[in-house]
Order: C-alpha cells, then structure tokens, then sequence
C-alpha cells in the first residue's frame, strides 16, 4: 500500500463522522450548553466507534431519525447517547458477539448451565433482544417456554429432513437455528466448548 492510499483510507470511525456526524453537525446540532468541549470531542468519538457496525445506508437511515430529535430549548443540541443507541438499534440491532458485557453472560457459569437445561439458544435470543439477561420469573418464563418450542420445532423439522420431507421452510429453519446455536457455543468458555465435542 502506497503513502497515498494509506493517507485517503478511511476508518470505520471517519466514516461515521462523514454519513453522521458531520451531516448532523452542519444540520445545526451543536454541543449541549451543560457540556465541555473535552467532553463533547469524547462523546462525538464514542459515538462513531459506537455505531461502526451499522452499514453506510443504515447510517443515513439514523441520521435522518436523528435530524428530528435536537435537544435543549432550540432543539439543536446533540442528543445524548440514551437517545441515539435506542435509534441505532431500530435501524439495525446489534449483535450480542459485539456486546462485551452481554455476550460475557455465556462465558460465566450461565452458560454451560443454560446449555445443560436446554435454553441455551432462548437466552441467546432473549439477550439479543433485550441486551439484558432475564431476571424476573416471568421472564424466566418465557425463556424456557421458547426453549421447549424451538426443540419441539426443530425435532419436527430435522425429522422431516431425515425422511427426505423437508420443504424449503424447514431446512430454512433448521440452518437459522443451527447457526444460532454456533454463535451461542462460541461464546461459552473455551473449556466447557472441547468438552462438548
């Protein structure tokens, strides 16, 4: 790679800057009054590595969200974070591997223990939703009561496509789910894993 591609490749943060910040910034947002400008530079970086993941489209996709959702008596300040990821995760959720704090849940003693009751894909898709773990019996619940219906749907389905039945929604199906279980294993820990195989 030459100086001069080196010098016009642009980062997954420049990026976010081009399709949101800078098109926010001359909309008119502003910093918010209460905030210093060391931490309004901290904010608008934490920002762009925050919202990396989303796509160039996506990214315009929130922008034009945002342009509506200034805040202060104008209404031009920049929004706070609590108002921005919300958006982002409408216009295109994160997922629970880019999620430290989350995806750790597996990595704990949670995780062979959510594979050991079977309920190991539910909490995976119970997390991706929430970015939370359950904590309240009804939200127990409702994790082990999709746990018992993505088993019954996936013995069902797998045993179609033994006998050669399958249609194209159950192998469709059954490769979401598989694909599901592999990111879900991939984040319990290591040794539990070669355990398992």
């Amino acid at each position: 790679m030459t100086a001069e591609q080196t010098s016009t490749t642009e980062t997954k943060r420049d990026r976010v800057r081009r399709l949101l910040i800078a098109p926010l910034t001359d909309w008119g947002f502003r910093k918010p009054g209460d905030v210093r400008e060391e931490r309004h530079k901290k904010f608008l970086t934490d920002l762009a590595d925050g919202l990396a993941y989303l796509s160039d489209e996506q990214l315009v996709t929130l922008r034009n969200f945002l342009k509506y959702r200034g805040e202060g008596k104008d209404k031009r300040g920049w929004p706070r974070m609590a108002t921005i990821v919300p958006l982002a995760e409408i216009v295109a959720p994160r997922s629970l591997e880019e999620i430290p704090v989350i995806a750790s849940w597996f990595g704990s003693a949670r995780g062979p223990k959510a594979y050991a009751e079977g309920t190991l894909v539910a909490e995976f898709l119970y997390l991706e939703k929430f970015k939370r773990p359950p904590h309240k019996d009804g939200e127990w619940r409702m994790v082990r009561s999709k746990a018992q219906s993505l088993d019954s749907d996936r013995r069902v389905r797998s045993d179609r496509e033994r006998r050669g039945v399958a249609s194209a929604d159950d192998l469709q199906f059954l490769t979401w789910i598989n694909d599901l279980e592999a990111r879900a294993m991939a984040l319990l820990p290591e040794d539990f894993r070669e355990g398992t195989v």
